[in-house]
């Protein structure tokens, strides 16, 4: 039985999009908060409108990014972050700053070579260990020959029981 331990890939740039989406979230609410307010006591349906799209815009933006965050934290922990994913960021922050220089676009920004980063590096660790000791590992570090003995080790442990 081959015996591997299991490293726990870390995530960098989902969970700093997530912040930067809560602190986004947050601005939005905060400079929104009067009319806000009045559209959910008046009614939240068809309450938008005037200054409330504003909020809308910082509550939508900011909550989809969140999702946006948690779905680049599980594949980081993969490693399995897409280029596609580290560059739409990358553009997505270059369009905002070049429309608004002084804005949370910079973090944005940051966030996205941070996941270019961790696009390149887990590229260079899937090819290194392809090629490493002739052994193929998937993208849990698993190598061929352990999904065969830890499904016998769960079926030893069910016996046991």
């Amino acid at each position: 039985m081959t015996t591997q331990i299991l490293k726990k890939r870390r995530a960098i740039a989902g969970p700093a999009l997530i912040i930067v989406c809560i602190l986004h979230t947050a601005v939005g609410v905060l400079a929104s908060a009067p009319a806000l307010g009045e559209a959910l006591a008046n009614g939240w349906f068809g309450a938008v409108s005037g200054e409330l799209e504003v909020a809308l815009w910082f509550l939508m933006t900011g909550f989809f990014g969140l999702v946006a965050g948690l779905a680049m934290t599980a594949l980081e922990r993969a490693g399995r972050m897409p280029w596609s994913v580290s560059i739409g960021l990358l553009v997505i922050s270059l369009i905002g700053l070049s429309a608004a220089p002084v804005s949370g676009f910079m973090f944005m920004f940051v966030v996205a070579i941070i996941a270019i980063v961790q696009s390149a590096r887990q590229k260079r660790r899937r090819s290194a260990e392809s090629r490493g000791d002739g052994q193929a590992v998937d993208s849990v570090g698993l190598s061929a020959s352990e999904p065969a003995s830890l499904e016998q080790s769960s079926h030893r442990g069910r016996a046991q029981a």
